[in-house]
């Protein structure tokens, strides 16, 4: 399968579901649920819509500031597949992330990353999953060429690495209560960086891993 095989022809829309009609003929259906705008838009705004500069991305400029990627990507939809595709064989694994190959720990370790941090923060991130799965999250993200992402994330890891474990920290689940002010705000202002993505994880995550696990 080539690039071009991915890239997007038609949109079209049934009552509940966008309709992405690929170059390989291919239909790919996404949930309108999933994204409100097009979902309450007039049936002519939804049919103004824009590919992106790939092929590989739909926006509405009408109705949100175009994206580079897309308000609508195929790295998007693909990069959910890779990271499904790890999740089960971690599933599989019974959750033993240390039985799975090498870019598949990395593929957890990242959607781990993306889905807490942009749910709650880096904290419930690092609590949930601990400082092994950061730290393979950093390198993954070097790994992939995501540097600015990196650095957020380094960044956040150094803003609490000085609360080891002590009496007071027993765990991690204790870490949030032992944050200065000063410590929040910094962590805060750091998931804003996140938030914005400074760079295009779904493309670098597909280029990277869908030859490595295919």
């Amino acid at each position: 399968m080539t690039p071009d095989d991915n890239r997007i022809i038609d949109v079209g829309f049934d009552e509940e579901r966008i309709l992405l009609h690929l170059a390989d003929g291919r239909v790919l259906p996404l949930p309108l649920s999933g994204f409100l705008r097009v979902a309450k838009a007039t049936p002519e705004q939804r049919l103004a819509w824009a590919l992106t500069e790939d092929g590989r991305g739909v926006n509405w400029p009408a109705l949100w500031p175009p994206a580079a990627d897309g308000m609508i990507s195929v790295w998007s939809i693909e990069q959910d597949a890779l990271y499904e595709r790890a999740l089960a064989r971690l599933q599989h694994a019974h959750r033993d992330l240390s039985a799975l190959p090498r870019a598949e720990r990395e593929l957890v370790a990242l959607w781990r990353m993306e889905a807490d941090i942009n749910n709650g923060g880096f904290m419930q991130f690092l609590c949930n999953w601990g400082e092994e799965t950061c730290h393979l999250a950093i390198e993954a993200l070097g790994g992939i060429g995501a540097q600015g992402t990196q650095q957020c994330l380094k960044d956040m890891l150094q803003v609490v690495a000085h609360h080891g474990e002590t009496e007071e920290r027993v765990s991690l689940s204790d870490l949030p209560g032992m944050l200065t002010d000063a410590e929040r705000e910094r962590l805060y202002a750091l998931d804003q960086a996140f938030w914005k993505y400074p760079e295009s994880l779904a493309r670098r995550v597909v280029r990277h891993y869908a030859p490595r696990v295919s």
